[in-house]
């Protein structure tokens, strides 16, 4: 509730008229949360995505190679597998709407850590995964559907 409380705050504050906003429970590590999500924007709510930030992420902490568990195919499947489920899923609903001139606007939670610091099991394999992503959406045809950005997040 204190999530829900806080978005509609935020939207009280901020949003524009006849603007509104749709809270909905999702859990990025189901396969069928992220096809019920893009089916429910689309075919219940008859929306169009306009941004996509997947910045889902579980800790690893103190696994290393010897180390890779479940939790870390679990954090891998958040990262990466499903933020590429998740937009197959609004290229293929934007196509079969044939969207083709308001592509959303993706921003991918990038890294600046590709192993370098260890001991954070799949954290560095998600996060390379992800920005090959800012290649495949032109190579394998989504321009039309998304365009892609990446935010290198890091430490200070």
């Amino acid at each position: 509730m204190k999530t829900t409380a806080l978005f509609r705050e935020i939207y009280e504050q901020h949003g524009s008229r006849g603007s509104r906003l749709i809270v909905l429970p999702f859990n990025q590590a189901s396969k069928v949360d992220v096809q019920s999500l893009v089916a429910h924007i689309y075919d219940v709510h008859k929306l169009d995505l306009d941004f996509v930030i997947p910045f889902a992420a579980l800790s690893e902490v103190g696994r290393t190679i010897t180390d890779i568990d479940s939790r870390s195919e679990l954090a891998h499947r958040i990262m990466l597998t499903n933020t590429m489920r998740l937009l197959g899923e609004i290229v293929t609903a934007k196509k079969a709407r044939d969207i083709t001139t308001r592509p959303a606007l993706v921003i991918l939670p990038m890294s600046p850590n590709h192993g370098n610091f260890g001991g954070d099991g799949l954290y560095a394999e998600s996060k390379l995964g992800v920005e090959s992503l800012t290649n495949k959406w032109y190579s394998e045809g989504w321009d039309d559907q998304l365009s892609i950005v990446g935010a290198i997040i890091g430490w200070t």
